[in-house]
């Protein structure tokens, strides 16, 4: 094997990023090393390259990000178990300590100690990288690599919208990212009556119209809050899925919720959010679910059966394909607004 890659790396604590020839990182216990095939761009990474406060606060450079990824085992390293050279894996994210109050309890994805691959450690957008055997989830062989890179985020949007039932019932998805866009398809296979979409950008809004939602609203227009009314006969949504961050469309997504309704927040806003704690949730019983990346592992069976069984194809929500010497172009892309996720091909 070679000893030097190539590598997106975030090289200084400035806005940017540049390809660099660098070494190979080393397998070490309890991980494996994984030829990358492809990865995507999540809002995550973006806040890295443009260098925004939250970057700062948790970004130590220079640095390889990236972390929506799906590859291939070509080293095992000391103690690892159940994977195999010529595996193929998509990548989890969360990497838990394993012994603290909520690993021991079922609960990694919120360990007090996490650590996020790409962001506290070395990432995956390189040709190669060292992943913890914990955030290794094989896939079936043959697995278009394009797909496999997508459960991650995937898995993000099937946690929002699964945590309770959603047979019969109406439910409004508040930001149709590539997030929000999985959310749809999965709520319309879980048998949910209505699904409204309501996002700003007019390319994400027809996209959603295509991948399920039965309809979709522009939330600046005056009427988008009576549109939803109108919808349910003047009840409200059962569920609202708010995954956007901004703080203006969770407010219209906690009026927008019937009386005992439930609100799933996944959405990052970038500063407090103040709320109608009596109308909008106390009065109305509302259940409130904080949402963040996935439950190890009831989530990637989850994803799993959706997926490979057919039953939602993620395929569609997937625009735009880069190969990694034009990821300036990718990222550009990514923050325009006029895309579903987009990938880069390694491969």
């Amino acid at each position: 094997m070679k000893s030097m890659m190539r590598a997106i790396v975030k090289s200084e604590a400035a806005p940017g990023a540049v390809m660099q020839s660098v070494p190979i990182p080393r397998v070490t216990r309890g991980s494996v090393l994984v030829e990358i095939l492809a990865t995507a761009i999540c809002g995550t990474d973006l806040h890295i390259y443009d260098w925004t406060e939250w970057a700062q606060a948790r970004i130590h450079t220079p640095m390889v990000f990236g972390h929506e990824f799906c590859g291939r085992v070509v080293q095992i390293g000391e103690g690892v178990t159940g994977l195999n050279v010529g595996d193929l894996i998509a990548g989890e994210t969360h990497i838990p300590c394993g012994e603290c109050h909520q690993c021991r309890t079922g609960l990694q994805h919120v360990c007090q100690n996490m650590k996020i691959l790409g962001v506290h450690t070395p990432g995956a957008f390189s040709e190669y990288a060292v992943v913890p055997q914990a955030c290794a989830w094989r896939l079936p062989p043959g697995t278009d690599p394009h797909v496999g890179t997508v459960y991650e985020p995937f898995g993000v949007a099937a946690h929002a919208t699964l945590i309770e039932d959603l047979a019969g019932k109406s439910v409004a998805v508040f930001g149709c990212g590539p997030i929000g866009l999985y959310a749809v398809g999965i709520a319309r296979a879980s048998g949910a009556g209505m699904v409204v979409a309501s996002e700003v950008g007019k390319y994400r809004r027809d996209l959603a119209a295509t991948i399920g939602a039965t309809h979709v609203i522009d939330p600046r227009d005056r009427a988008a809050d009576e549109r939803i009314m109108e919808l349910t006969h003047g009840c409200g949504v059962d569920v609202a899925i708010e995954l956007s961050g901004n703080p203006a469309a969770l407010r219209q997504a906690l009026s927008s919720i019937t009386r005992g309704g439930r609100l799933s927040i996944a959405g990052l806003p970038s500063r407090p959010v103040e709320i109608n704690v009596v109308d909008d949730v106390i009065y109305k019983e509302l259940r409130i679910y904080g949402i963040t990346g996935r439950v190890m592992y009831d989530t990637w069976y989850r994803v799993a059966n959706l997926i490979e069984s057919g039953v939602v194809d993620p395929r569609p929500v997937s625009t735009h394909v880069f190969r990694p010497d034009d990821f300036l172009s990718a990222m550009d892309t990514a923050r325009s607004g006029s895309a579903g996720k987009v990938l880069l091909s390694w491969r």
